[in-house]
Formats: C-alpha cells, sequence, structure tokens
C-alpha cells in the first residue's frame, strides 16, 4: 500500500482542498480555448445545421500552416505573422435550394490581439457593425467576428444567403466558442480624443510599414479639424524602445532628415518630417514609442 492510500483521512484532506482551488483558480482566470485541443476546434462548427433547414454539406476541412495556401492561395501569408495554427471549414446548404450556401471558417490564431489584428485588416469601417463575440460586421455576402482568439469568416456561396442566416450561424458559432467577449486590453491605449470609430488596426509586424516598428496599433484620428495618424508599438522593454526610436532616428539622419530631440522625465520626443508621412511627433516612454503621423506643424 502506498503511503497516499496509507494517510488518514484528515491529512488526505488538505491535497483535495489544494487541489480544487487551484482548478477554481483556472476556470476563473484561464481562458476557455487554453483548454482546449486543436483537434475540438471542429466540434465549434454547428453540426448537423445551424438553423431550420440548413444543414452541413459534406465534411469538415481543415488546414494548417502547412497547406492553408491551398485554400485561400495569395492570402496565406498574411496570416502567420499572427500566429495562425489551423482553419477549419464547413459548407452549409439549404433543403430544396441548390443555388444558395454558406461557407464558415474558424481560424485559431495566437491570441486575442492576433485574432483582433486579422479581423481589424479586413474590417470596413463603413459597413454595418453587429453584436456578436468581441465585435463583428456584415455586408451582403459576408459577416466577420472575432472571439478570444478565433477569427470566424462566413462567405456566401453562390447566391447570397438573408441577413437572418448570416446571424444565425454567426450566433451558433460564437455560443461554442465559449469565453467572455472582450476586446484585448491592449486597445485601451486607443481610447483618446480624435480617434475615427472603427480604424484601429494592430499589425504584427512592420508597423507603417518600417521593420524597427516590430508591432503595434495603428489609427485614424483628427487633430485641430486636420487628419492624422497615430501609431501605438508595443515593445518588450524599456531597452527595446529605447532601441527602436534610435532605429527611427537613424533612418532619419539616413533619409537626409535631422529630427529635433527633447528629453524629459516622461521620456524622449522626436520631431522630424518623415520622408513618407510628413510631420511626425514620436515618444518613447516605458515599453512604448508612441506617436502622431501627418501633421502640418510638428512642434
Amino acid at each position: 500500500m502506498n503511503r497516499m492510500n496509507a494517510m488518514p483521512l484528515r491529512q488526505i484532506l488538505p491535497y483535495i482542498a489544494a487541489a480544487a482551488i487551484f482548478f477554481l483558480f483556472a476556470i476563473m482566470f484561464f481562458p476557455v480555448d487554453l483548454f482546449a485541443s486543436d483537434e475540438s476546434l471542429e466540434s465549434m462548427l454547428p453540426s448537423p445545421g445551424f438553423a431550420k433547414e440548413w444543414a452541413m454539406d459534406g465534411k469538415i476541412n481543415r488546414y494548417t500552416k502547412d497547406n492553408l495556401y491551398t485554400y485561400i492561395d495569395g492570402e496565406a501569408e498574411i496570416y502567420m505573422p499572427y500566429g495562425f495554427t489551423v482553419l477549419v471549414s464547413a459548407l452549409y446548404t439549404k433543403a430544396g435550394n441548390a443555388k444558395t450556401a454558406l461557407v464558415a471558417d474558424i481560424f485559431q490564431m495566437g491570441s486575442a490581439i492576433d485574432a483582433f489584428g486579422i479581423y481589424s485588416y479586413y474590417r470596413n469601417p463603413a459597413a454595418e457593425m453587429v453584436n456578436i463575440g468581441s465585435s463583428g460586421f456584415i455586408d451582403e455576402s459576408q459577416l466577420l467576428f472575432y472571439k478570444n482568439r478565433y477569427f470566424v469568416r462566413l462567405s456566401a456561396s453562390g447566391d447570397n444567403p438573408s441577413r437572418a442566416v448570416f446571424l444565425a450561424c454567426a450566433e451558433a458559432i460564437a455560443q461554442r466558442l465559449g469565453g467572455k467577449s472582450m476586446p484585448p486590453e491592449e486597445l485601451e491605449l486607443l481610447k483618446i480624443p480624435g480617434i475615427v470609430p472603427r480604424t484601429e488596426k494592430y499589425t504584427a509586424q512592420s508597423v507603417l510599414g518600417y521593420a524597427f516598428f516590430k508591432k503595434g496599433f495603428t489609427a485614424d484620428a483628427t487633430l485641430n479639424g486636420s487628419p492624422v495618424k497615430i501609431f501605438v508599438i508595443l515593445d518588450e522593454s524599456v531597452q527595446d524602445a529605447e532601441d527602436t526610436i534610435n532605429r527611427y532616428m537613424v533612418y532619419l539622419k539616413e533619409k537626409g532628415n535631422e529630427p529635433r530631440i527633447d528629453k524629459s522625465t516622461q521620456g524622449v520626443t522626436l520631431i522630424a518630417q518623415d520622408p513618407l508621412y510628413k510631420g511626425v511627433l514620436v515618444r518613447q516612454s516605458g515599453r512604448y514609442v508612441f506617436g502622431i503621423t501627418n501633421l502640418k506643424t510638428p512642434p
């Protein structure tokens, strides 16, 4: 008999209590999808269907990094910087109507911010927004939304299904994805006056097209009635942020633009004329580098 089996009940109880507490904390603080394996992603697609007369036609197709290009050739490379791992796809058809069908795609990305990044890549600021997942939009031929680390795309195949059909399928998938419908916490950085709604984007590499701006957000905004663009670079440490602004400084000098540098307890502020983005004001503070482009009078 092992030692645990020989223990009196009063000595075993602390072990049971500790295990129970750990399990409760895991449920409370870890997203549901962290416990789900890639193999369970197929179960997020409604089967046999998502609404009356609408049923899955054929099997669920599965794609990974190695073969995603066979499904979305020309677009697959867009997903890779955002931690893409698996895509599951299914075709739904309506009984008695072979001309109208709906394709449901669920992309599993690296994190919630990565799922938002892909979603924001496709989002049209003028499109009709829908309250599904963390955020979604719809037009006559598609509905896109994201939730947790998942990006979902519903597309018409043949004649366009009705708006109600798109919504029914999206809601069925969103319920299966579980977890809370919350945007990434980092989006709070963009909650400032002047932001143009629904222009926020997350880019996983080369923000504004510059390799030294590794990853971060951009958004359109207005300042004193003029259009500008803001950006926030998410570096891993203060040292990384300082290196980022130093590399930008070197780039500007190589292009013949001498930046003006101001140092204070708030961080380093750079004012210059960027060859692509006109007047810019950039500041490093902590592990962040943020700034405004397209300024007429940066100072």
